[in-house]
């Protein structure tokens, strides 16, 4: 038994059994991806084995929760850390086996008590001689999934043996040859439109062709009526039939109510129809089959059971849906009754919830949501309660245990869907988990006794040593060139420029914002810079629209493909707008383009690629220098309302605003042409006070249009890029060199570098600041965004370690500058824009900064361990001074890693209470909070792992730091772009995988490799 207990608690153990979790709730990801969710649930998340996993953690946590050594002075935070675990799978058990979860869907004036479960079951009945057995079960059916279900079920003697044997996911039926069916004939007729129809009839059927109608069955009043007699099939018409044969063509009249034999593939015309018959069937059954590619189906999905009674053996098919009540089926098998159906149970509430009103507010001339809500009365007769509340999204309806949310709502806006959730126990008890690993998270990180004390401690004992780490690899930027002159094409003023980007515009989102913002939006989008030629974007954007038929011949756009140029007719790598344009009007690309939407993007080529870009520009600087973009005119009274482009005709403005409208920026632009650039100026100024009159309820202070313009022009993260790359180079470089020059060290340089980079970083800081007071949220809710603040995260990450190391805010800073730059590339979009509803909470703002951050540090700790991996590789026996170089950042890297590590963590369990405040259920198994559970598991085992004496080993610990961090690309980027979720840009539709990640693979493996090869000469550098 003691050697039992022993290797159930041994930290080996934990590390396997954390990898072997890590791994499948990584592949199920995928398993999600290309096979749904039910098979992700049905082969991992809610598989025996899986439980099993949490089940043998639960168990090594709770006995090492036990050992002496656990209350021992100092082991505090090690101990509230182990239980907080334990608490938190124990809050999670509670989840998935007590808790409960739906939709309710009520109409304005309607009540409800009950509603629909999230998940679906197989339930039903087994009846026989009057003793009735009931059966259900909760089923994740898939492709890959489809024997999920099994029950025996004893009833009058007899054991009946009830198994899923096969899975429809989309379903359509087809008429087979059946016994017990009935008879069955399908046709093919034409319309008097001449529309070609193929239908099937059961007996009884008919159908209707305009005033005309074609029955199949007995006693039946129809035009042409179809019978069968005998073997034959036969009809009887009450118009003239003119029969073609299809093979001779010849053409024979059947009279008025003359019975004829209705033969297959012979050609009856009658009335303008024409019908053939293709097929008949005496006894026919309807079966499921999976919907083909393209075609329309049920789209329901179909379980086809096994009912076994001894050797009796019959098919019963169920039909259902998540989220619907399933169509009851039943059958009998050796005088036993079975009933069954699939989908969703309903669910009920010890009270009644009103919908009194649902309400959709939308951005300004946008469809798309602002916020919306239900107006709902709850009435609980028990406790004589009768209260009017309101549910929005994250502001929610708790009461008895059950939580009500604002999830969706009908089409017709006059409707609701709340998510439904009851789960106090177990959402509890995993805050209470949460809250004491946040508290043993700090706790280890200021206990004295704590590791991160001790590293803390190894770093000041070789402090006074030279510091260094590796010469990084250069990052290159191109500056595009243009060969043509643009001079002839600007004649505006910049003053002229400045004032027309001061106006308001409204984008395809809602947004209001400077023009300045828009303009710059135009030019990054067709030649990838803030500038064009050393013009500013207002200037170019203003000149397109006064002299459009100049820059119809300016090359902007990039052609770099061979066989793209050789279409559009470029000799340089840029083409101008009419480059792409025949001389009779015609879209020179029009066919390859199409072929490339077409084309998945996963199986596109460089060159369809690259086509889908271009056409983008070119789209764009159509709708630049033809005003489409300007939606510069607020529709008087109307604060909803889409602003109006110049020119735009509008039933909505009347009399002289209307006038103004259409002809004032016309004269404006006259106005520029002719050189008349104060009068000009008054037009501008009229358009300006228009804005305010009509759009000033909507329209941000100008204090907001300023600070928005100064922002772009000052385009302070590109200007920082350079800087902090460039300097944190420079200073990787003289620290690697001084460490090959005994006694010595770059003191006053470190110190210099520090003060330069901390004033960068309080710019960088500015900056953010800056764009969070502009758009009114906090500057971390999309892909660009979230990059700005993990360059700021390992900026402030290096400021941090500074103190232990110089090396650490030199590598911080360096690649802080390459984040910055990756995130002005082209993929990249900079633009400020509005914020869906559920995003509009403060937990985004806390959930999104802790989290993002997280990867600032983790991300610093493999670079810094990336570069002691090198140091390894080069190091000499007997060179103390690397030696100690190598002990010392690996002990940063540790306590790096470990603030990722509370960080991610942290901040999962913040995405967590938002997701329940928002959804009603603090994990759902999205990929996106699975893969930051991957994470999470992934750094705890890194570690942990100096805790198994066979791995306690420096290279060891700096190579996994380094290959860890590809959990955290595939958690920031891979979930993203390669698989379908909440989170998720590219809803699974994977793109290509850039080229440059497989040179960075490669040399890992070869850093890594070499590493290990030289490893016997740092064998003796531990970690302690």
């Amino acid at each position: 038994m003691k050697k039992i207990l022993t290797f159930l608690s041994a930290p080996y153990l934990m590390i396997v059994l954390l990898i072997l979790l890590a791994a499948s709730m990584g592949i199920a990801t995928f398993v999600e991806n290309d096979f749904g969710t039910n098979a992700a649930k049905a082969l991992y998340y809610n598989s025996w084995w899986f439980e099993a996993l949490f089940v043998l953690l639960a168990v090594n946590l709770l006995l090492n929760i036990v050992k002496p050594y656990m209350y021992s002075k100092g082991k505090l935070a090690v101990l509230l850390f182990h239980v907080s675990f334990f608490i938190i799978i124990l809050g999670a058990a509670l989840t998935r086996y007590v808790g409960c979860e739906g939709l309710m869907h009520i109409r304005e004036g309607e009540t409800a008590d009950r509603f629909l479960s999230s998940g679906s079951y197989i339930s039903g009945s087994v009846e026989k001689n009057g003793e009735v057995v009931l059966f259900e079960q909760e089923v994740f059916m898939s492709e890959k999934s489809k024997g999920c279900f099994s029950e025996k079920v004893s009833v009058g003697g007899d054991d009946i043996q009830i198994k899923s044997v096969d899975y429809i996911s989309q379903t359509t039926y087809v008429a087979t040859e059946g016994a017990g069916g009935k008879p069955y004939v399908s046709i093919v007729y034409s319309d008097l439109q001449g529309g070609r129809r193929n239908v099937g009839l059961f007996w009884g059927d008919k159908v209707s062709v305009d005033d005309y109608v074609i029955a199949f069955g007995e006693d039946t009043v129809a035009d042409f009526h179809i019978y069968p007699e005998g073997d034959s099939l036969m009809f009887c018409s009450t118009h003239s039939v003119f029969t073609t044969d299809m093979a001779s063509q010849q053409e024979k009249e059947i009279g008025v109510g003359v019975s004829h034999q209705f033969v297959p593939k012979k050609l009856y015309k009658t009335e303008g129809i024409f019908i053939v018959q293709t097929h008949y069937m005496t006894s026919a059954i309807l079966q499921p089959v999976p919907v083909s590619e393209g075609e329309n189906g049920s789209y329901e999905e179909s379980v086809i059971l096994n009912v076994a009674v001894d050797d009796s053996v019959k098919t019963l098919v169920l039909q259902g849906n998540i989220g619907a009540l399933g169509e009851t089926n039943s059958i009998e098998v050796d005088g036993c009754k079975i009933t069954a159906s699939y989908g969703s149970k309903i669910l009920n509430i010890p009270f009644k919830i009103m919908l009194n009103d649902f309400q959709l507010d939308r951005y300004p001339g946008s469809e798309s949501p602002s916020s919306f809500a239900s107006e709902v009365t709850l009435y609980d007769a028990e406790r004589g309660v009768k209260a009017d509340f309101r549910i929005f999204m994250n502001n929610i309806l708790n009461y008895k245990g059950y939580r009500f949310y604002q999830s969706s709502y009908d089409k017709d806006e006059l409707g609701t869907v709340l998510s439904v959730n009851n789960d106090y126990w177990g959402t509890t008890i995993t805050y209470v988990g949460y809250f004491l690993m946040s508290i043993s998270m700090l706790l280890s990180l200021i206990a004295s006794k704590s590791r991160f004390v001790h590293l803390s401690k190894v770093v000041k004992e070789v402090g006074n040593q030279k510091k260094s780490l590796v010469l990084l690899g250069l990052f290159f930027m191109s500056i595009c060139a243009y060969s043509q002159s643009v001079d002839e094409a600007v004649k505006v003023s910049e003053t002229q420029a400045e004032k027309f980007g001061e106006l308001w515009v409204q984008d395809n989102g809602g947004r209001l914002k400077p023009l300045n913002s828009m303009n710059g939006e135009v030019l990054r989008k067709l030649v990838k810079h803030n500038t064009f030629k050393g013009y500013s974007a207002d200037r170019v954007v203003l000149s397109m629209l006064a002299y459009p038929e100049l820059w119809q011949k300016v090359p902007m756009i990039t052609v770099k493909a061979e066989s793209i140029k050789r279409i559009v007719g470029n000799r340089d790598k840029k083409a101008s707008f009419a480059d792409f344009f025949t001389s009779s009007g015609v879209y020179k690309l029009s066919k390859e383009v199409n072929d490339a939407y077409r084309t998945k993007p996963s199986y596109r080529t460089k060159e369809q690629n690259d086509l889908i870009k271009i056409d983008e520009q070119v789209n764009v600087l159509y709708m630049a220098k033809t005003g489409q973009l300007l939606k510069i005119f607020p529709v008087p009274g109307e604060e909803g309302a889409a602003w109006l482009q110049p020119g735009q005709y509008s039933e909505r403005i009347e009399g002289g605003d209307s006038l103004f409208v259409r002809n004032v920026f016309g004269i404006y632009l006259k106005s520029l042409i002719e050189g008349k650039d104060q009068e000009a100026l008054k037009y501008l100024d009229a358009i300006n006070k228009y804005q305010k009159k009509y759009g000033a309820d909507i329209i941000p202070g100008n204090k907001v249009k300023s600070l928005e313009i100064f922002y772009n022009r000052s385009n302070l993260f590109l200007m920082l890029a350079p800087v902090l790359f460039v300097l944190g180079l420079l200073l990787v470089v003289i620290q690697f060199a001084y460490l090959f020059v005994p006694k010595k060290s770059p003191g006053m340089v470190n110190v210099i570098g520090f003060w330069v980079l901390f004033l960068g970083f309080l710019a960088y800081s500015g900056g953010l600041a800056l764009r969070w007071y502009i758009s009114g949220h906090a500057p971390w809710s999309n892909s660009y965004e979230s990059m700005l603040y993990i360059g700021w995260s390992m900026l402030l990450a290096g400021l941090i370690f500074s103190g232990r190391s110089a090396i650490a805010l030199s590598v911080a800073a360096l690649f802080s500058g390459i984040v910055l730059l990756v995130s002005h590339l082209s993929w990249m979009n900079p633009e400020i824009t509005n914020l869906v509803p559920v995003l509009k909470s403060y937990w985004l703002t806390i959930h999104v900064a802790v989290i993002v951050a997280s990867y600032g540090f983790l991300g610093l700790g493999a670079l810094m361990a990336f570069f002691n991996l090198i140091l390894i590789g080069v190091q000499k026996t007997g060179d103390k001074k690397i030696e100690l170089t190598i002990k010392e950042l690996s002990a940063i890297v540790e306590m790096g890693l470990t603030v990722g590590l509370y960080l991610m963590t942290i901040g999962s369990f913040l995405g967590g209470i938002w997701a329940n405040e928002s959804w009603g259920r603090y994990w759902g198994w999205d990929p996106k909070e699975t893969w930051s559970l991957v994470t999470i598991v992934v750094y705890a085992v890194i570690l942990h792992l100096r805790f198994v004496p066979s791995l306690r080993s420096l290279v060891i610990f700096n190579a996994v730091s380094v290959v860890g961090f590809f959990s955290v690309l595939m958690t920031y980027l891979g979930v993203n772009y390669y698989l379908a979720g909440m989170h998720s840009y590219a809803k699974g539709d994977p793109v290509p995988v850039p080229d440059f990640v497989y040179y960075v693979i490669v040399t890992i493996v070869v850093v890594v490799g070499y590493a290990f090869y030289n490893h016997d000469k740092t064998r003796k550098t531990s970690l302690g």
